[in-house]
């Protein structure tokens, strides 16, 4: 879009992420708090791992762009952990090869300008009970799990380890949403994916990690000015204000005793 600009903020990851911007979602309240200060964009792709991640990355992030990103906020994980197929269809990343994609991906985005920042987040816990019964691929679907809570905890163990050896935001989303009593059906919907209070908690996070970043300039949104903040002849003046600065008669000064 030609014309103003304000500092992007970009979603970049997989269901977790397309997700974000449906009502109560952790992206469109983002939106709603950095409304006049910054443009969020969404790039959330349902199914999506590391690999489709990495093969699409110079499209969607080119470094000869005129444009950079402020913030990247780099979501993937969730899919790669799932259940390894012997025919190695499907979504299933091996943990090392995640590993190298998810550095791939962080380093490719910080390399964008000197004021570009990322933010990792790690994919969530599972409820095996509830992923097992919301299986829906056919009759003996619920009796295989596509994906375990442990092997969520392990490529999250991983995902922090990439985002501090690159210095990025972490949010480790597989640990914080557990601290959260009954997390299993309050903080999810579908034993995986975020209930409104598991966006609630994410956004939470996130904000509490742009607010201690000591990033030049501050991402935080209290931090950032706003646009067109400026006075104006345009701002609004209640009728009050311009009777009473102009004066009027005295018998109205006792009917309007406000001014």
């Amino acid at each position: 879009m030609a014309g103003h600009k304000r500092p992007q903020f970009v979603l970049f990851g997989a269901s977790l992420t397309e997700y974000a911007f449906q009502p109560g979602g952790w992206g469109a309240s983002l939106t709603d708090i950095y409304a006049r200060k910054a443009d969020v964009l969404l790039r959330g792709y349902n199914g999506w791992n590391t690999r489709r991640a990495l093969a699409v990355l110079d499209e969607f992030f080119p470094k000869d762009a005129p444009v950079q990103p402020h913030l990247v906020v780099v979501c993937f994980g969730a899919n790669d952990a799932a259940y390894p197929l012997p025919s190695g269809r499907g979504q299933h990343v091996p943990i090392h090869e995640y590993k190298s994609n998810l550095q791939q991906i962080c380093l490719h985005i910080k390399g964008l300008s000197s004021t570009t920042r990322v933010v990792v987040i790690t994919p969530p816990p599972i409820y095996e009970d509830v992923r097992r019964a919301y299986a829906r691929w056919g009759r003996l679907a619920g009796e295989y799990l596509d994906r375990t809570n442990e092997h969520a905890g392990m490529y999250s163990e991983v995902c922090v380890e990439v985002a501090k050896k690159l210095d990025c935001g972490i949010i480790n989303l597989w640990e914080l949403i557990q601290r959260s009593k009954n997390w299993e059906t309050e903080c999810l919907s579908d034993g995986m994916h975020l209930s409104p209070i598991g966006n609630q908690t994410l956004l939470e996070e996130l904000l509490k990690v742009l607010r201690n970043a000591n990033w030049v300039p501050s991402l935080y949104w209290e931090n950032m000015p706003s646009d067109f903040n400026e006075p104006s002849i345009y701002d609004y003046v209640h009728p009050s204000q311009e009777l009473c600065s102009h004066g009027i008669e005295e018998n109205d000064r006792e009917k309007n005793h406000d001014c």
